[in-house]
């Protein structure tokens, strides 16, 4: 048994419903830890051998897709995972999430608090590799992840963050900014949008302060009935409590504990979230932080030769690889760094 095979444990028996994918010179085992509602399928890659790595850990997206690269030809996230799979030199660390692939519970109905428990069970796990240097640790997250990135290490050195597509305002404020975008993109005059936009500011104030699901706004204001587009009582797939729960974070606070080195990654055509969030993170973070912003990328890391294009058809672009590239740069210092130096994130 390799050193790499610590992971899986007495866990290892959770069944794998599909092939285990490959990477060439890159040993791959696919493990499970448990979690807050049953056992969870992680995924750790390495380079072959025995000697002590960098380590990323990846904090995944919000939607219930899995963190497996599927595809033998993947796009946009999928291929950056790839690509810090195959090239980081690095160990290598992801979940899937309740009910997600092979990991138990179910997505749907789990909250944000029961998926931080688990990303923080996993975190836990992670940092007991035997292969893992905990002096070079780097948190890479994704979209929500990349927003709540620093909560999921809850006190341990973290010696580099990258977030890719994160948000760092409250997220009211965040959905505001994602509504007014979407509004103008759908084809909306951008000087007639606004009593649309404040009959959405009025349903998500509701939503979010008052702790209601979309269909209990709907029953309690009959004048904002047709004003939702989503579930009755979730979004994007995730249940009203779930977002009620990101309304409660303060992320910002969380940012501004973080001195270690950051990379705050940002599509020029991201419509999801919005550059305020990126640039408050690195000012939050301070001198150790920088933006890169990917011209003509979306929110799935994938490039359009318009913002329309990119509205219609996120995650299907060519693949941004001067920006991959950068991030593979900037994950290669922090490896290349014997001592990894970092403020622990609370």
């Amino acid at each position: 048994m390799t050193a790499i095979l610590f992971v899986a444990l007495a866990l290892a028996d959770l069944p794998l419903k599909t092939p285990l994918e490959q990477h060439p010179g890159i040993e791959t085992v696919a493990g499970a830890v448990d979690g807050p509602t049953g056992r969870l399928r992680t995924f750790i890659t390495a380079p072959s051998g025995s000697g002590p790595l960098a380590g990323i850990f990846v904090v995944g997206w919000l939607s219930c897709d899995t963190v497996a690269i599927e595809s033998p030809a993947p796009r946009g996230v999928a291929r950056l995972l790839q690509d810090l799979v195959r090239k980081s030199g690095a160990l290598v660390f992801r979940m899937d999430k309740p009910g997600v692939g092979d990991s138990e519970g179910e997505c749907a109905r789990t909250d944000f608090v029961t998926e931080l428990e688990a990303y923080r069970r996993a975190f836990a796990v992670f940092l007991r590799h035997p292969r893992l240097d905990r002096a070079r640790v780097i948190l890479v997250g994704i979209s929500n992840g990349g927003g709540f990135g620093p909560l999921v290490a809850a006190g341990a050195p973290v010696a580099g963050y990258v977030t890719v597509g994160a948000w760092s305002k409250t997220w009211f404020e965040h959905m505001i900014d994602l509504e007014r975008r979407r509004l103008v993109l759908a084809g909306a005059d951008p000087a007639r949008i606004g009593p649309a936009l404040k009959a959405l500011e009025e349903f998500h104030a509701a939503y979010l302060f008052d702790r209601l699901t979309p269909a209990q706004v709907a029953e309690r204001r009959p004048q904002l009935r047709g004003v939702w587009y989503d579930g009755a009582d979730s979004q994007y797939g995730r249940p009203a409590r779930f977002y009620h729960q990101l309304q409660d974070l303060d992320l910002a606070a969380a940012w501004g504990e973080v001195r270690a080195p950051t990379l705050v990654v940002w599509g020029e055509y991201d419509w999801i979230m919005d550059r305020a969030d990126q640039e408050q993170i690195v000012r939050l973070v301070g001198p150790a932080a920088r933006l890169l912003v990917v011209p003509r990328a979306d929110h799935s890391f994938s490039q359009h030769p318009d913002a329309a294009t990119a509205f219609r058809q996120m995650g299907a672009g060519e693949y941004p690889a001067g920006a991959a590239a950068e991030i593979l740069a900037f994950v290669a210092r922090i490896r290349d760094t014997a001592t990894g130096a970092a403020r622990p994130a609370k």
